[in-house]
């Protein structure tokens, strides 16, 4: 059997090295014709779901160094009874994957996971890749998928999946009668049971499973594509979903809001940027420049870098070429701060094409100053080595100095992705209210509707790692002969 492209591949190897968060957007910066305002997409009347924040500390010889986080809202799944799940919504991966009860080992079966049981749904059908169910007692297909820290291998099935727990953002504009209103927004759509998930980084984590919301070429086929799938149904006003990621120092709550977004959280108008590539999968954007203190950085004059916007990674992923430089521009002695984010260090730009992301030390820095020499990011060889590289290797005899260290991880991604891609994650998303637009495909950016932008608007402020990255990486699915397949 002859696999389609984007099923074989992988959405390459990102990670040989990638291991183990301005008072408003900035004028245009030049003519070009990619630049527009929020003067079209719709608000619409998106079915809003809260997520909520789970932070997992990250230790040292007994101390906690760094923190690392996830977002996750409630999932139904199947019926007349419903099972009930909490996933991550990530813009880097393309399918929906839940734990199954097929799976044994100790990531799955830790305390308080919920297992998803297809033989105790009756809307749910055993298939295989392409959408072909699996005879009983039949060979079955199977799929091992990679991200950036982790992977999983499992099985096919075609499930009715329901966003549950949300409302619309004007329910009196939606019909008592609708059924969207009684169980939530739903979808047949074809889903991963995983049978086998690594412990890093799921083992850590209180979340079941995930939903990628990647753009078409990072599913197995369309009818692996939550979004693309409910773009199409119908049942939202307008193909886009927004993202407003919070920290919830102050009690405001992380939501993800799907057919438009929700202007509350968002303190000036949306800026919007093409995604180059769209046939990759990624959301992602071009990335003009990179800007930190009063200093330019070379790389990206020659347009060949892009920035991949990921709602399932925890740093600012920075090319591998880049990162020493980066890295060293970044960390400030901490003095008698006991809260990085209060430390006074450069503000850093990055520039796309018609206006700026700028990201302070509130948003980039890791919260917990740190010992000389050490990276939470660099116990692997792999990671430690790119550390080394940077003169951030062990510390030197009599070196006391604690340091606060930006949230950032290396990345070495081959061409034509790579070499020169950054992952804005949660540093770019607890400041930027984002929105992804199915249609063009673009992504808007707005400030948030933060403490930390409310100021700045007012005019008062001018693997055992801490790093989480879902980006999906590769697939590989076993279809090419009966004996090749496994018993379901």
């Amino acid at each position: 059997m002859q696999l389609s492209r984007r099923t074989i591949l992988n959405v390459f190897a990102l990670l040989a090295l990638l291991m183990p968060e301005g008072a408003s957007l900035s004028g245009p910066l030049s003519t070009s014709k990619s630049f527009e305002e929020d003067t079209s997409p719709a608000v619409g009347n998106p079915y809003i779901m809260q997520l909520d924040r789970e932070s997992v500390p990250v230790r040292r010889n007994g101390q906690i160094v760094s923190y690392k986080t996830t977002y996750s809202g409630q999932l139904s799944v199947g019926g007349p009874t419903a099972q009930e799940f909490k996933v991550v919504f990530d813009t880097g991966s393309g399918q929906v994957v839940l734990p199954s009860v097929g799976c044994q080992n100790a990531t799955c079966r830790r305390e308080g996971r919920q297992l998803y049981n297809v033989s105790s749904s009756a809307t749910a059908t055993a298939i295989n890749e392409d959408g072909s169910p699996v005879p009983p007692g039949e060979l079955c297909d199977q799929i091992t998928i990679g991200y950036g820290t982790g992977e999983i291998k499992g099985d096919f099935a075609r499930e009715k999946i329901c966003l549950a727990n949300g409302q619309h953002l004007h329910t009196d504009l939606v019909d008592s009668s609708d059924a969207i209103s009684k169980e939530g927004l739903c979808l047949d759509v074809n889903i991963v049971m995983a049978i086998e998930m690594s412990a890093q980084p799921f083992l850590s984590f209180d979340f079941d499973g995930i939903v990628g919301l990647g753009l078409g070429a990072l599913s197995i086929t369309d009818d692996f594509s939550f979004f693309g799938l409910l773009a199409g149904s119908g049942k939202i006003s307008s193909k886009h979903f927004g993202v407003f990621l919070a920290e919830g120092a102050h009690g405001e709550r992380s939501e993800i809001a799907f057919g438009g977004h929700d202007p509350k959280h968002m303190v000036g108008p949306l800026s919007w940027a093409p995604v180059p590539m769209a046939d990759m999968g990624y959301w992602q954007v071009e990335v003009k420049g990179i800007r930190f203190g009063n200093q330019t950085l070379d790389m990206c004059t020659d347009g060949s870098c892009r920035g991949v916007v990921d709602t399932g990674s925890s740093h600012l992923g920075v090319p591998k070429d880049l990162f020493a430089e980066l890295f060293r521009g970044l960390s400030v002695p901490s003095g008698d701060l006991e809260n990085c984010r209060d430390v006074v260090a450069p503000e850093l730009e990055i520039i796309l094409d018609g206006f700026v992301l700028k990201l302070d030390p509130e948003n980039y820095m890791r919260p917990l100053p740190l010992a000389p020499g050490v990276n939470p990011g660099s116990k692997t060889a792999a990671s430690a080595e790119v550390f080394a590289a940077a003169g951030l290797g062990p510390a030197e005899p009599g070196d006391t100095v604690m340091k606060c260290k930006p949230r950032m991880m290396p990345v070495n991604m081959p061409a034509p992705v790579g070499p020169h891609l950054f992952i804005l994650g949660e540093p770019v998303l607890h400041r930027y209210y984002s929105v992804f637009d199915w249609s063009k495909p673009q992504i808007g950016f707005a400030l948030a509707d933060t403490p930390q932008n409310k100021k700045a608007k007012l005019g008062l402020e001018s693997q055992s790692s801490d790093t989480l990255f879902m980006g999906q990486m590769k697939m590989v699915i076993t279809v090419t002969a009966r004996v090749s397949r496994v018993r379901c």
